[in-house]
C-alpha cells in the first residue's frame, strides 16, 4: 500500500479550501496559497487539486464548461448555483430530499452516495 505524502503545497491548498465558505476556482486558490508559498506555480495547484479530487479529499464542481470550482468541506451537502451572480451556495443535506426512502423501491438495494446540484436565482439577486 502506497502512503501518500502531505506536501507543503497540498497542505496549504487543503487548509485554504477548508477555511473558506466559498467555492474558489484553481486560479483563486493559487492566488491565496501563493501568499503563503510564493514559489508555488499554477500548474502545481492544478496537479494537487486533481490528485485530491481523485482521492476524495475535496470535490470539484463544474458550473461552467471550461472551469471547475472546488469544495474542501467534509460535511455532506448539496449545491445551489445562482445563474445571475454565479455564486455557489451550500445546501444542507437534511433540507432537500429523504433519499432513505429510495431504498424502499424494488430497484435500489443501497444508495451509497448522492449529490444534488440546483440552479436558479438566489435571494440576494432576486431584487436586482
Amino acid at each position: 500500500m502506497k502512503i501518500e505524502r502531505l506536501t507543503n503545497q497540498k497542505k496549504a491548498i487543503l487548509d485554504y479550501l477548508r477555511s473558506t465558505q466559498g467555492h474558489p476556482d484553481a486560479y483563486e486558490i493559487y492566488e491565496e496559497v501563493k501568499k503563503k508559498l510564493p514559489q508555488i506555480s499554477l500548474a502545481t495547484v492544478y496537479r494537487n487539486l486533481d490528485a485530491m479530487v481523485k482521492k476524495g479529499k475535496i470535490k470539484a464542481i463544474r458550473i461552467k464548461e471550461d472551469r471547475f470550482n472546488y469544495d474542501g468541506s467534509g460535511e455532506k451537502h448539496h449545491y445551489f448555483h445562482c445563474t445571475k451572480c454565479d455564486r455557489i451556495y451550500n445546501m444542507p443535506d437534511n433540507i432537500l430530499l429523504d433519499f432513505e426512502k429510495i431504498n424502499e423501491t424494488e430497484v435500489v438495494e443501497l444508495v451509497e452516495d448522492y449529490s444534488i446540484f440546483l440552479k436558479g436565482i438566489c435571494k440576494n439577486c432576486k431584487g436586482e
